[in-house]
């Protein structure tokens, strides 16, 4: 029976193209791919919605599926606290993606969940259902070398947020020293906020396509980092 694996693309262009390159890959290898979406009209984004409708065009030997939207879905807002509604979205949405991984499973046909960095709420559902589970980093090597380490950083600093640190330079391995100005806005923030209590704020990295599940308490405290491949 031909293995089919599901991938779970993050609502952005940015995310979602470079995992199309993924599932490009893996049909090469000779897998069978699906694609589940979140509503893609969810985010007032022009260009993502344009970018799915031409990958189901030009991408015939992808499976894409829109899963059902969800009862008042929230609304997208770029603001401070844009990651936490976006993980609240991805979370509320758990369900559906588990009633169709249900509806895979039951024909066979599921070998891995590969879901975005940013959909790692995701990784409960797979947990439940014995789903190999991998989550794939869309940016460049510096970003992840940043975000591997930064939790370790933050918890160094205890109270010290980074937007308190002004342009006091990060030493991080793999990377020249950082301005903890330059990270990204929400890490900017009191580590006392809403944003640095979600429990996969910080979780922003790679199970490098890992054959064997990771422990999950690994994963959620950022302290793994593999490398090998589906098989």
């Amino acid at each position: 029976m031909e293995k089919t694996v599901v991938l779970y693309p993050g609502l952005a262009v940015s995310h979602f193209v470079p995992m199309l390159q993924l599932a490009d890959a893996l049909l090469e290898a000779g897998y069978a791919v699906t694609v589940a979406l979140i509503d893609p009209s969810l985010k007032p984004d022009i260009a993502f919605a344009a970018a799915v409708d031409d990958a189901a065009v030009t991408k015939p030997a992808v499976t894409f599926h829109t899963l059902p939207t969800i009862r008042d879905p929230p609304t997208i807002i770029y603001d401070a606290h844009f990651l936490l509604g976006y993980f609240k979205l991805v979370s509320r949405y758990n369900q559906h993606l588990h009633e169709f991984l249900c509806s895979m499973r039951d024909a066979g046909s599921v070998h891995a969940l590969v879901m975005d960095m940013l959909s790692v709420e995701a990784l409960d559902v797979a947990k439940k259902l014995g789903v190999p589970a991998y989550t794939f980093y869309p940016s460049n090597a510096s970003a992840l070398a940043t975000s591997l380490q930064i939790s370790s950083v933050r918890a160094a600093e205890k109270e010290t947020s980074f937007g308190e640190m002004g342009d006091a330079l990060l030493d991080l391995h793999g990377v020249p020293p950082v301005p903890a100005s330059h990270l990204f806005a929400e890490l900017l923030e009191s580590p006392e906020t809403e944003s640095h209590k979600a429990p996969s704020y910080f979780i922003t990295f790679a199970y490098i396509l890992k054959p064997v599940r990771m422990d999950d308490k690994a994963v959620r405290s950022g302290s793994y980092l593999g490398q090998s491949c589906i098989t």
